[in-house]
């Protein structure tokens, strides 16, 4: 397998596996309805349910037919979690099934770089791919409803930040000056996640910083696309990731809508998070120069 075609397969296999975790963590209403054996249906998490277990059944697929030597270990690992995922999406599975699934994904999910043979020294490709998956498991928040959903956004938050540090050393004046209002827009954000916490009056300032958040990072990646350091495919990126901040911005004003108006925001992460995924995709393979 060439050297693209692994790297892209390697991101869409770490991309699903955790996508797919999130997608699996019991929220109260799952634990509520499992003991009164009452059905519950959650349209947009079931839609990164399937997406997690095809994008990752796909990238192992490629894997294993371009290598016959894959680590045995690691495919009864990752293929006995998603057996267990696929279980989950067409049976009435206990809730340890899908804890079991979870650990079982995860421990694929941190065996895959030693596994799949994945190395790169380039400073800049690891903030990419760093912040690639801390987007997953900020946006995640607005899809899931757990409070282990909101304690994976801090992480999410935390790991952005690390990621940044990373790619800024690789940047040149413009990029420098995407990263500094990418970092300040991620500061609204932690603030937002703890006034989230605080009930009523806590959401709504939440709410009101995460628009402010939303516009600084507009206007950071507007100044990615006019770096040159990201070249051609990451400021192609850095153009998706700012349509991405429009649908996200929209999703915020629209959660605040009684009734369908979390439901409705919560399609709308989804279809953010699929484009946030191209477009750090595009820039890790934009600032990518082994």
């Amino acid at each position: 397998m060439e050297d693209r075609k692994k790297k892209q397969m390697f991101l869409q296999m770490q991309f699903s596996l955790l996508l797919l975790s999130c997608a699996l963590i019991p929220d109260m209403t799952s634990l509520v309805s499992s003991f009164f054996e009452v059905p519950s249906l959650d349209i947009p998490v079931l839609l990164c349910h399937i997406i997690g277990i095809v994008g990752s059944g796909m990238a192992l697929y490629t894997f294993y037919t371009a290598d016959k030597s894959l680590s045995r270990p690691y495919l009864a690992v990752v293929g006995i979690g998603l057996v267990l995922a696929v279980l989950s999406l067409f049976m009435d599975m206990p809730i340890w099934s899908d804890i079991i699934s979870i650990v079982l994904l995860m421990i694929a999910f941190f065996m895959g770089k030693g596994c799949l043979q994945m190395n790169w020294n380039n400073i800049g490709t690891q903030g990419a791919y760093i912040i690639l998956l801390s987007i997953l498991l900020r946006l995640y928040d607005g899809i899931g409803d757990s409070f282990v959903h909101g304690i994976l956004a801090f992480v999410g938050v935390i790991m952005f930040w690390i990621g940044l540090g990373k790619l800024r050393l690789v940047m040149d004046a413009e990029g420098t000056v995407a990263i500094s209002r990418l970092k300040t827009a991620l500061i609204l954000n932690l603030i937002a996640i703890i006034f989230g916490w605080i009930p009523l009056l806590g959401s709504i300032v939440a709410g009101i910083l995460l628009i402010i958040a939303f516009i600084l990072e507009f206007i950071g990646y507007g100044a990615m696309k006019r770096s040159a350091a990201v070249g051609e495919e990451g400021r192609i990126g850095a153009g998706r990731l700012r349509t991405s901040m429009i649908i996200l911005l929209v999703g915020t004003i629209i959660s605040i809508i009684p009734l369908l108006g979390t439901t409705v925001s919560a399609f709308i992460s989804l279809v953010g998070l699929v484009l946030v995924y191209q477009g750090w995709r595009g820039i890790f393979f934009g600032v990518d120069k082994d």
